[in-house]
């Protein structure tokens, strides 16, 4: 049988082509903004300084130190600090500039999904809080989804016009994706597998765009194999630079083998993340997936298999990373853009009055549904929830009642657009709490092990008491004990007069000085210099575990979790996992040393 598209062709669009440019320039403009405003605003991770501080040290022309790294942000951070110099910002453009620009390449696949689904499926990775992330943080995931995405993109475009740009651009993506960091492997191998696994149903009806690809490859495999290997050397090693940066790429797949053996700090599940950040794009992709299995689309079903095959990585991988998500969410954006252009397609000009109807009475349904929901998260009134099953009750009764009169198909794309409004509302409100106003706090699963602002305070406190005693900033004496690439060592690099050490007790009572930082691990087991110290703390990350969000809905006990879920809201504060203790010596008499 022979395959049936779920679009039609590019040129049958709704989009003209001039629109279609302006829309893409307005969508990289947005995208480059939220990716860019506040950067800085929270300090780095664990991992983040990490990365940060072997670039910082490098720029500086000290010798890099063995062990994981991402090769090519350490190349790309270290030419940033030697021009601009260190800072927080700064360490976390280059993801934020390749975060922009995955956002543009579903352009490459319009073939695939219509010029209204590649636009849609820009827009998603654009708004979705799993890619803002990634692209707002120090870390090789968000280069390594844009690699694979211009590989899949190069290629797609190389098997229709034979243009050899497009092979190279396909073979620098793989390049990229596997020399940005451990997550490149966590793409590109459910990416292949799916490849494989796709091409072999149906083989009775074929598919151009894997016979053109594996046609391609054999007739320029030499070509796009030498084009892969110099953009490996160059983008690992800088150029020449970093020749050890050849060694780190192998590093990169026995960390990301390394997940599957060694569970790092506790992460939510991935249905968990999909189902708190992506549930417009989950429930969209899922049914973009079901629309194209049933009309026997192997891009679609491609898109399926990645989609599944790295979600199902995750969860054997106790060691994951939230924003490993990538993986999961390139497909699903893709097979929602893919839904998304059906939708669009659709005769909208027919009963379109009563359409509009529909629309609204669903809206207004889901918009009481949310107030009712947020007003049982802080009365936890039982008779709340009974009113959102009597919305729901009716949400469906009219359906029923507007289906009569639309059509079945009518009235269900009609309702899938009316409730994609609202969940796309819910996206908005998760991707602005998670990457800008609650960056530091553990309550958002997809922040991870953030460190918490009051590291800036200590800082600040340094500073000033800098000022006071050397009339200068970044002068102050002092001893601080932290690990040479820890978030500490990291923010305290520019004091000039600081000295750190491994552990205090590395150090004879004397030699301590009158200012000393330590760092307190086992918070409630403070162990401080001695009494003739003063200390001061300050938390470097914070701990909380969603052990209250219990949910005993035949008690009608599900407030606290319902808060959660829509404010992040959840008592009590979350308590310090870490902290920075500022000890200041306390003379004989009295007064402050």
């Amino acid at each position: 049988m022979a395959e049936v598209n779920c679009v039609e062709k590019v040129s049958r669009g709704p989009l003209g082509q001039s629109n279609e440019r302006v829309l893409w320039t307005l969508l990289v403009v947005v995208a480059l903004a939220m990716r860019l405003v506040s950067l800085g605003g929270a300090p780095l991770s664990g991992a983040e300084a990490r990365e940060a501080t072997l670039a910082w040290e490098a720029a500086g022309g000290e010798a890099l130190a063995a062990g994981d790294y991402s090769p090519l942000l350490l190349a790309a951070n270290t030419l940033l600090f030697t021009l601009f110099g260190a800072g927080d910002a700064v360490a976390r453009l280059w993801p934020a500039l390749f975060g922009s620009a995955l956002v543009l390449t579903p352009a490459l696949l319009r073939r695939h999904l219509g010029r209204g689904g590649a636009l849609g499926a820009g827009v998603y990775l654009a708004l979705s809080p799993t890619a803002l992330v990634a692209s707002r943080q120090l870390d090789g995931t968000v280069v390594a989804a844009a690699g694979a995405m211009a590989l899949v993109g190069g290629l797609s475009m190389f098997s229709e016009g034979q243009q050899r740009h497009w092979l190279w651009l396909a073979a620098g993506g793989l390049a990229m994706a596997l020399v940005s960091g451990a997550a490149g492997y966590g793409l590109l191998i459910p990416l292949g597998l799916a490849w494989l696994v796709s091409s072999e149903p149906w083989a009775d009806g074929g598919h151009a765009w894997l016979q053109g690809v594996r046609t391609a490859l054999k007739t320029y495999g030499r070509q796009f194999l030498l084009a892969f290997v110099v953009a490996v050397f160059a983008l690992a090693t800088g150029l020449g630079w970093n020749l050890s940066g050849i060694g780190a790429v192998g590093g990169l797949l026995i960390a990301w083998i390394d997940r599957f053996r060694s569970p790092g700090a506790p992460t939510a599940s991935p249905l968990t993340l999909l189902v708190v950040y992506e549930l417009l794009g989950f429930l969209l992709g899922v049914g973009g997936m079901v629309w194209c299995w049933y009309r026997r689309n192997r891009w679609g079903v491609l898109m399926s298999l990645w989609a599944a095959l790295a979600f199902l990585l995750l969860v054997l991988q106790p060691g994951r990373a939230p924003t490993d998500l990538m993986g999961v969410v390139l497909g699903l954006a893709m097979l929602a853009g893919l839904a998304l252009d059906a939708l669009v397609r659709d005769e909208w000009s027919s009963r379109a009055a009563i359409r509009a109807v529909y629309a609204t009475l669903v809206l207004v349904l889901w918009g009481q549904a949310y107030l009712v929901l947020a007003g049982y998260a802080h009365r936890g009134d039982p008779a709340d929830l009974v009113l959102v099953l009597i919305i729901g009750a009716l949400q469906a009764l009219v359906g029923l009642s507007f289906g009569f009169v639309l059509g079945p198909r009518a009235t269900l794309r009609t309702g899938v657009v009316a409730t994609s409004l609202v969940l796309l509302g819910l996206l908005v409100s998760a991707t602005r709490g998670v990457a800008y106003t609650r960056r530091t706090d553990p309550r958002e699963p997809l922040a991870g092990e953030a460190t918490a602002a009051n590291v800036r305070d200590l800082v600040d406190t340094l500073r000033d008491l800098s000022w006071q005693t050397t009339g200068m900033p970044m002068t102050l004496d002092f001893v601080y004990e932290a690990a040479p690439d820890s978030v500490l060592a990291w923010t305290m690099r520019d004091f000039t007069g600081a000295r750190r050490v491994d552990r205090l007790s590395d150090l004879s009572d004397d030699q301590w000085g009158p200012l000393l930082v330590t760092v307190d691990r086992d918070v409630g087991r403070a162990v401080g210099p001695g009494p003739d110290y003063v200390g001061l703390d300050f938390p470097l990350r914070r701990r909380w575990t969603p052990a209250a969000l219990t949910c005993r809905l035949w008690e009608s006990d599900c407030a606290t979790a319902v808060g959660w879920y829509l404010f992040r809201d959840s008592p009590p504060f979350p308590a310090p996992a870490e902290r920075a203790i500022l000890w200041r010596r306390v003379e004989a008499g009295g007064g402050d040393g």
